[in-house]
């Protein structure tokens, strides 16, 4: 016979939203229907010029556990900061409002958090790739095999372009709150190419223990219009990749894996500085 059931802890969903009237109730809807019910949504609309706001509304009005925020547009890392300092869960999610989570996802992820002690979940996730004939194939990313991992075996993972992202969105896991607040780890404006990588390199700096589950739990929704691909100027970019580089270099020294990691990372900043797409493993 099992035990008692663990208390369920509550789970911050952050949701930044701009001009997503679209398709923002998608998102949510995939949300308010998870499994898990000790939810706290938090929609962030940052300023937009369309429906979102009306739409958010209208979403919470159903749902007590939506909170809605309106506030002046600054980009998604601010709005992402915003989230943080008014979410109350023990535990903190991401979503995008073009996104959606799979059935199950927080389940997944908290359960794996609890069992494994663990202070990082990540999951696999499906990705909407486009096909020649205008149609689309649903492809399954997972790039570290399911276990729990202490610092030095998850940070061998970390190296490669594919990895760069899978290891780099916020979407695929499940964070402390408590580790976040304690270190005051937030989202740096500054970054526009790979905020959400920096976020997760000074998260790991204070995580021990990593946790990565089998289930896949979000739907990835490639979209051109994001800011990454409309927004950013060359010369930013490459600033920012050799900034991105610079913390990745950091860590590993601290760690004293420098050396071995050394040929991954190089061939990591060159990958990154050659690659035209700053989001992700997008397929020719």
């Amino acid at each position: 016979t099992e035990g008692p059931a663990m208390p369920q802890p509550l789970v911050s969903v952050i949701v930044p939203a701009y001009n997503a009237a679209g398709f923002i109730s998608r998102c949510v809807e995939s949300i308010t229907s998870q499994s898990y019910p000790e939810l706290e949504i938090l929609l962030l609309n940052d300023g937009s010029t369309d429906d979102t706001l009306a739409v958010c509304r209208k979403l919470a009005a159903a749902d007590s556990r939506i909170r809605v925020v309106d506030k002046p547009n600054t980009g998604a890392a601010d709005t992402r900061s915003c989230g943080l300092a008014l979410a109350h869960g023990e535990y903190i999610q991401f979503a995008d409002s073009d996104d959606h989570l799979l059935p199950g996802c927080t389940a997944n992820l908290v359960a794996a958090m609890q069992r494994s002690h663990a202070d990082l979940v990540l999951a696999p996730y499906r990705m909407m790739v486009p096909r020649k004939d205008g149609g689309y194939d649903t492809r399954e990313y997972s790039l570290l095999p399911a276990g729990v991992y202490n610092k030095v075996d998850y940070l061998w993972q970390l190296t490669g372009n594919a990895a760069a992202f899978y290891y780099g969105v916020l979407w695929n896991k499940l964070y402390r709150r408590d580790i976040l607040t304690r270190h005051d780890i937030r989202f740096t404006s500054e970054m526009r190419w790979a905020e959400d990588l920096v976020f997760n390199m000074q998260y790991i700096q204070y995580a021990e223990v990593f946790a990565s589950i089998p289930q896949p739990g979000y739907y990835y929704v490639q979209n051109p219009q994001s800011i990454c691909h409309t927004q950013i100027k060359p010369a930013t970019l490459v600033q920012n990749k050799i900034q991105v580089f610079h913390y990745y270099k950091d860590l590993y020294t601290r760690l004293g894996m420098y050396e071995q990691v050394r040929p991954q990372l190089y061939k990591f900043l060159i990958d990154i500085a050659e690659s035209t797409y700053p989001s992700g493993p997008f397929k020719k």
